[in-house]
């Protein structure tokens, strides 16, 4: 894309390249294009069956001209492979005659013909006369390429009924520069894969969820397109709503970057709970920041999450979605064996089409299309794959190879990987190595050159390596303004961590290479609660661990929660036991503090009291701090076993006691207290959000105490008197309702020519 000139759009000159879209979407485009144009729901037809009309209704319409039209409406595409052609009226005679017989019947009092090829003034009188001559035409109308790349450039709506187009042309321009800026990070993340993006009921669901909550979680498994339609939301909230979009890798750069005076804000967390498997961590800062997601989602930001169905399934163990209800309302699940035939046809025929394979390959694969996207196990990464040759290398074209291609994605990838030069694989090594991003330009760390050099390739070679794997494994991308390196999909360091499991050279590697944040998220050592990709560390590499985690607890106090996560929900027993041997202090310095639910410390006493290594003078002492702070703070985490696991059933019931006798009888008091010391830095909702939810937990607790229940409920309407007080603002949303939740029509699917006529013009 052309990098603007200026920070004002100038959108005159701006010409999509509609050739690229094939028959079929094309033909969809223009029932959009109509629609919005006539501002009509227009019915489409079977494409085979369609009697001449692609598109049609029934009604008035007044042009910008002034010109009013009535009667029967019908449209027609006229497509073009070849970019550049000229209409003429000679192309046109199959078309003049569905005309003719259109009007006999009164269905074409105006006649529009929409094409992706150039119309000239000369022979726009030529056609304009040969179809308004015929007996029943009242009107007619032909736009061209320049007119309908003009409908799509003064039209946000369109471009996000079909956010296709954000691939098909220059986003200079159409957007300002701050917009433009933001697209181009945007469209980096995907590659060249937003010009083959198809518009899925997955897709409408998400956008509806947009525009009525704010909110939108894609749950799906790998590969199943969630990260593109993510993409495409943000695209046309930088197009239609003017939203400043970032994209944040984990809680604390949302809080950093949240801005109140910035209201138009959209924030799209990829993975938002992990990557491959659970983040424990990151999912427990996810809870401390959701009373900041609500009231930004109140003051008009929109947020999208994305996470795989099985990381979001063990991260709801541990999520507060109390904290943020509307989780639960806007989830759009993506199930990749409910897409529609269109839908599974389309995504296939624009990667194939518009992929790198060659002329020859496309001929060749045309015939098995059908019954790939017929496969139980097709998904849009399935497509994206065959669409390059770098992943059909030894593919025979044949039924069965093509079945094992679509069934076994993750195995075929490490064969894909085995088979690369020893320099691609380790280009890929230290991506993976660096957690999945390598900045650009590279700078090798020592580490990095052993594992290169074990890996029999130069290090001189890595950066061509790089360059050759870009598009296809790997993909330059820029974000926030700094280019670095990461795979093309996550499911590629899936099958590398794969790989790397199964050899004891490589796990040697990994262990001595790998930062350790990123180890701890990603290896166990005898024990977890996570599904997804693993690395199990066998007992005569413990030492070798060991060592670089306690390096790296004692550089930085921040540290520390990260490490407590990976002792509590990675450890086994026979690793905690000989950690403690050689960290005798280790014990002594964990500490209970409020909330309990977000404290590390109390993961590990769990881990510790299960596995037997808690003794039980560090325990009582625990269950000590556990009861002062369910009173003082309030803190009613220790009623949830999942939470604070290392309280006898006497222990509850004692510091319940404790709560009825100190807490509750007193709570105006303590709600005073708490608004004396607002200091506005959040919103009152948010300031009082952990208070409230607190007071329903101890509610459900007291459940048969007439009088408990009555001096909490009066608790939480003294905090309601109190947000109010404090001066709770409330954003009015209306201003963001967007064409996202109007409906409208596009050709059936079903007839009896095949999308795939054209794949291999």
């Amino acid at each position: 894309m052309a990098t603007p000139s200026t920070t004002v759009a100038v959108a005159a000159h701006t010409t999509y390249e509609l050739h690229s879209l094939g028959w079929k979407a094309f033909q969809q485009l223009c029932v959009s294009v109509a629609a919005e144009v006539w501002g009509q729901t227009v019915q489409g037809f079977f494409d085979s069956h369609d009697g001449g009309r692609d598109g049609a209704f029934y009604g008035s319409w007044t042009s910008k001209q002034g010109e009013t039209f009535s009667g029967n409406f019908t449209v027609q595409c006229k497509f073009s492979q070849k970019p550049g052609r000229t209409l003429t009226i000679a192309a046109l005679a199959e078309e003049k005659q569905k005309a003719a017989r259109l009007a006999a019947r009164g269905l074409a009092d105006n006649y529009f013909l929409f094409t992706n090829m150039q119309l000239t003034g000369t022979a726009d009188e030529d056609i304009r006369a040969a179809f308004e001559a015929l007996p029943g035409v009242m009107h007619r109308r032909v736009y061209g390429v320049e007119q309908i790349s003009q409908f799509i450039r003064e039209s946000p709506r369109l471009r996000m009924l079909v956010p296709r187009v954000y691939g098909l042309g220059d986003l200079g321009q159409i957007l300002d520069q701050r917009a433009y800026d933001q697209a181009q990070e945007i469209l980096s993340s995907l590659g060249d894969d937003m010009n083959k993006f198809v518009m899925t009921d997955a897709y409408r669901a998400a956008a509806r969820a947009i525009v009525d909550h704010g909110f939108v979680l894609l749950l799906g498994e790998p590969a199943c397109g969630k990260s593109a339609i993510a993409a495409a939301l943000a695209l046309g909230a930088v197009d239609e709503w003017n939203c400043f979009t970032v994209k944040v890798r984990d809680p604390s750069e949302f809080v950093k970057a949240s801005n109140p005076k910035e209201p138009k804000q959209f924030f799209w967390a990829d993975d938002a709970f992990g990557a491959t498997q659970l983040d424990w961590q990151m999912t427990m800062q996810w809870n401390s920041a959701f009373p900041h997601v609500r009231s930004a989602i109140r003051r008009g930001a929109k947020f999208v999450f994305t996470s795989r169905d099985y990381i979001y399934k063990n991260a709801r163990n541990f999520l507060k979605e109390s904290a943020l209800p509307v989780m639960h309302e806007s989830q759009v699940v993506i199930r990749v064996e409910q897409l529609s035939k269109d839908e599974r046809e389309q995504i296939l025929y624009n990667h194939i089409r518009l992929g790198t394979q060659t002329k020859a390959f496309k001929k060749q694969i045309k015939p098995y299309l059908d019954s790939v996207v017929a496969h139980a196990r097709f998904s849009p990464e399935i497509a994206r794959r065959l669409g390059n040759p770098a992943f059909t290398k030894k593919l025979v074209i044949s039924v069965p190879a093509l079945d094992d291609f679509v069934e076994r994605p993750v195995p075929l990838l490490q064969e894909v990987i085995r088979t690369l030069d020893a320099n691609s694989r380790a280009a890929i090594a230290i991506v993976f190595m660096r957690g999945g991003w390598l900045a650009s330009p590279i700078t090798l760390r020592p580490e990095e050159e052993t594992a290169i050099d074990l890996l029999g390739a130069n290090s001189s070679a890595i950066r061509p390596a790089l360059a050759v794997l870009d598009g296809s494994l790997l993909i330059l991308v820029q974000q926030k303004g700094q280019h670095g390196w990461r795979a093309k999909h996550p499911t590629i360091l899936d099958a590398f961590a794969a790989l790397v499991a199964e050899n004891r050279e490589l796990m040697d590697i990994y262990l001595v290479g790998t930062p350790v944040r990123q180890l701890l998220s990603e290896v166990t050592c005898g024990g977890t609660r996570f599904g997804g990709t693993k690395v199990e560390v066998s007992a005569d590499r413990y030492d070798t661990l060991m060592t670089r985690i306690m390096a790296f607890q004692a550089d930085r106090r921040e540290n520390e929660d990260a490490v407590h996560s990976f002792l509590a929900f990675r450890g086994g027993k026979e690793f905690l036991r000989r950690f403690l041997e050689r960290n005798p202090d280790f014990m002594g310095g964990l500490q209970v503090s409020s909330y309990f639910d977000s404290v590390s410390d109390i993961d590990v006493l769990n881990k510790l009291h299960e596995v037997g290594l808690l003794p039980e003078d560090q325990r009582v002492k625990h269950v000590a701090e556990i009861r002062d702070f369910a009173v003082t703070t309030p803190d009613a985490g220790f009623l949830d076993r999942d939470t604070v696991s290392f309280l006898t059933e006497a222990e509850v019931q004692e510091t319940l006691d404790d709560v009825r006798a100190k807490l509750l009888p007193s709570i105006d008091g303590e709600i005073s207290n708490w608004k004396l010391n607002y200091r506005g830095r959040e919103s009152p909702s948010e300031y009082f959000a952990t208070f409230q939810s607190t007071l329903e937990e101890f509610s459900k607790a007291f459940a048969n105490e007439t009088l408990m229940v009555e001096f909490i409920e009066d608790g939480l309407k003294k905090i309601d008197e109190a947000i109010a007080e404090l001066g709770e603002d409330e954003h009015d949303d209306s201003n963001h309702r967007s064409y996202y939740s109007g409906t409208q029509s596009t050709p059936s699917a079903s007839d009896a020519r095949s999308i795939f006529d054209d794949v291999d013009d």
